[in-house]
């Protein structure tokens, strides 16, 4: 079995964990988080990236690792060819699941911007703490965890109509609860 073992992130920082792990045809992401380092260079708490460029600013400045593949579709405009420009250090994968350690935004912030088909694994006060978290917050397109608003070109920009009801596309949660640690 071959087995290989990719950090993006998390690695001498605290927070930002981004851990490929992949083997016969498997891969999986252990956590998907915000790396608030590298993210407070660019951006505070009201210069946040730009919602209408998707994907484009947050693999400029190394946010998010070079994995075509695994990302939402909508936040990849056709008007802009992200991956020519990354086309050195593109890795062409899939992800089978997430497997999300705690709800801390630094282990889970970034899976707003995966493919909502790509489950994820954790324990369900994880999920429901992600749930709170995505629900009590501005409705940003990167606390986007749990469902998504999908996103449409209009002209250069990617925008969501949040003021009409639309479908928003709910990510799956696998969890079960832990074996009691009771002696009975």
């Amino acid at each position: 079995m071959d087995v290989s073992i990719t950090v993006y992130g998390g690695a001498g920082v605290v927070g930002g964990n981004k851990v490929l792990l992949e083997a016969d045809g498997t891969a999986l992401s252990f956590d998907f988080g915000i790396n608030y380092d590298l993210w407070g260079q660019y951006f505070e708490e009201y210069l946040k990236p730009r919602a209408s460029r998707g994907l484009a600013d947050l693999f400029e400045i190394g946010l998010l690792p070079p994995l075509r593949g695994i990302y939402r579709s909508d936040l990849e405009p056709s008007w802009d060819d992200v991956w020519a420009r990354l086309r050195s250090e593109i890795k062409d994968t899939h992800l089978d699941a997430v497997l999300l350690s705690h709800a801390h935004l630094d282990h889970s912030g970034h899976i707003s911007f995966l493919n909502p088909e790509i489950p994820i694994v954790c324990s369900s006060t994880t999920a429901f703490l992600v749930k709170a978290i995505q629900d009590s917050s501005k409705g940003d397109f990167e606390k986007e965890v749990c469902y998504t608003l999908p996103r449409e070109e209009q002209g250069r920009l990617l925008t969501s109509r949040t003021r009409q009801k639309r479908a928003s596309t709910q990510r799956q949660f696998c969890f079960r609860q832990p074996a009691s640690l009771s002696s009975q």
